[in-house]
């Protein structure tokens, strides 16, 4: 029995192999930048106005006299009712009743006064106080088919827009719309600039400088989670802005205003984030960024705290072990101990399907491994840990041992291609802090999906850090780049000697053939 890699040719495996290390320059920030004094020298823009969907939606209100209700779908992130407030006003002309929780009585009337669904007008309402009283629907519809002035806006999260739909089933015909929080980088200064001048007026702050407005391009860009996009919560910008104004303490506000304010904000919610640091300090998480192991592996994982939503980068350690027999799977530990979700569950399913394409397309694998995430108490779920996995249980199989000084994140298909991932400024950052705390070599880094380069948006250690050559930052197309770089070994295939596949195929045949390479003894 002789196991033999599927090869490939030679100029797709250059391909898969290939290893890129990003510059100092790839990690700039991509804003085009515009000299200008301060937000002054702007006109303002409220964020209403730059809902062009949503405006479209509220003019198709007005204008269409079959048109009763709206509803405008939006996020936690953003006042959506005073964004349907600002928009009537502006193309209607008219100051809308807006109505939190009225009583059951505020909302029909009787027969001497008039409620919110019997009076004239623009009524903005949000989705969610209806939920709470669905008994009200059916007289709702009564009175919105009687009522002939009325213009209905309901705003709502998806959720809340989705669950009202499915309880109250006129809402199937009425128009609807999305409030829109990513914008294009290209010419996002000036609209950057033209928000930050609207919230200047509205509570009289201080103008802000160009370095101030580029600083929050970046740290937009950073919510929307793509350097080719601002993503921009409302509720969140604003606050910023306020807070960054009350630092400048009456000056222009500059981009150390903005730093200290971003600094504040961070620091109020990421205690669990350091109380993390504190047990890698004191050696309560095991976790090597140094030398060399077989079958263990550093992976880069997003905690995302309950309550605050305030989301860090943990690394994990991965470890992979081998037995004979079986039936040539990989048995994951997480998912045996109900600790793992479907979508991990799946992952790890991609996992036996890559080792089984290549290396037991003929004739069962005759070892199983057993792979594991070390001090995870809590469940787990996501892909983004498979290209970890797979390269611990390569290492595990080719018996070369894995460096330790870096990190990886990445999902992979059954062929071995790498795929996005999310979160990877947090996990990035997240291993750094680690490394820095262990003392910085010069060697350590990460291994990330060349599909997430444009993702990156990196905090400015981090960056200096690449500068200074003491942080490397790798990305990868296929696993066996990673492995090549992991492993100190080239993939190759069964004929190449000493290629990471030949290492592999010799020591399948050994255990099929029941000629161990190794002494029990050497296991210790």
């Amino acid at each position: 029995m002789k196991y033999v890699f599927t090869e490939a040719t030679e100029e797709a495996q250059n391909a898969a192999d290939a290893i890129v290390e990003l510059e100092y320059q790839d990690l700039l920030p991509v804003i085009e930048r515009k000299d200008f004094k301060d937000t002054g020298d702007f006109k303002p823009r409220s964020f209403a106005k730059l809902q062009l969907r949503a405006r479209n939606a509220v003019k198709e209100l007005i204008n269409n006299p079959y048109s009763k209700i709206l509803m405008i779908c939006g996020s936690s992130r953003v006042n959506t009712i005073e964004i349907a407030h600002e928009l009537v006003v502006e193309l209607a002309g008219q100051e809308p009743t807006i109505a939190y929780a009225p009583t059951k009585f505020e909302f029909f009337g009787n027969d001497k006064e008039d409620g919110v669904l019997t009076s004239k007008g623009f009524v903005i309402m949000p989705c969610s106080h209806l939920l709470d009283h669905p008994k009200w629907l059916n007289m709702s519809d009564a009175c919105i088919a009687q009522n002939e002035g009325l213009k209905l806006i309901l705003c709502g999260d998806a959720t809340e827009c989705a669950s009202l739909q499915m309880i109250w089933p006129s809402l199937d015909n009425v128009l609807r719309s999305d409030i829109v929080m990513e914008f294009p980088i290209a010419g996002g200064v000036e609209l950057m600039a033209s928000l930050v001048a609207s919230y200047v007026d509205k509570y009289k702050l201080s103008p802000f400088s160009q370095e101030a407005i580029e600083l929050l391009c970046i740290w937009s860009s950073r919510q929307s989670g793509d350097r080719r996009w601002l993503g921009i919560p409302e509720i969140r910008l604003c606050t910023l802005v306020i807070a960054a104004n009350r630092y400048a303490k009456g000056n222009t506000v500059d981009n150390i205003s903005v730093l200290k304010a971003i600094a504040a904000d961070d620091y109020r919610i990421n205690y669990f984030a350091e109380l993390e640091l504190r047990n890698h300090r004191d050696n309560q998480i095991l976790l090597a960024t140094e030398g060399e192991e077989i079958g263990q592996i550093n992976g880069l994982s997003v905690i995302e705290t309950a309550g605050t939503s305030y989301e860090y980068g943990e690394p994990v350690r991965i470890t992979a072990t081998l037995r004979a027999g079986g039936e040539g799977d990989v048995i994951d530990i997480e998912r045996k101990a109900e600790l793992a979700g479907q979508i991990h569950a799946k992952a790890m399913m991609i996992i036996n399907g890559f080792l089984s394409n290549e290396f037991g397309a003929e004739q069962p694998l005759p070892v199983s491994a057993s792979l594991v995430f070390e001090q995870s108490y809590s469940e787990i779920d996501g892909d983004s840990a498979s290209l970890t996995g797979l390269c611990a249980v390569i290492s595990a199989l080719s018996d070369l041992p894995i460096r330790q000084d870096l990190a990886v994140t990445g999902a992979v298909d059954q062929f071995g291609d790498v795929q996005p991932v999310g979160g990877v400024n947090e996990k990035i950052e997240g291993f750094f802090k680690i490394c820095r705390l262990h003392g910085l070599t010069g060697t350590q880094g990460v291994i990330i999906p060349a599909s997430c380069v444009d993702q990156l948006v990196l905090r400015g250690s981090v960056i200096s850090a690449v500068k200074e050559g003491k942080f490397h930052i790798y990305v990868v197309s296929h696993v066996t780049g990673a492995a090549k770089l992991l492993l100190k070994t080239p993939w190759g295939d069964s004929s190449i000697e000493n290629s990471i596949c030949s290492k592999i195929c010799t020591r399948l045949d050994e255990i099929g053939n029941g000629k161990n390479a190794r002494p029990w003894w050497k296991f210790f």
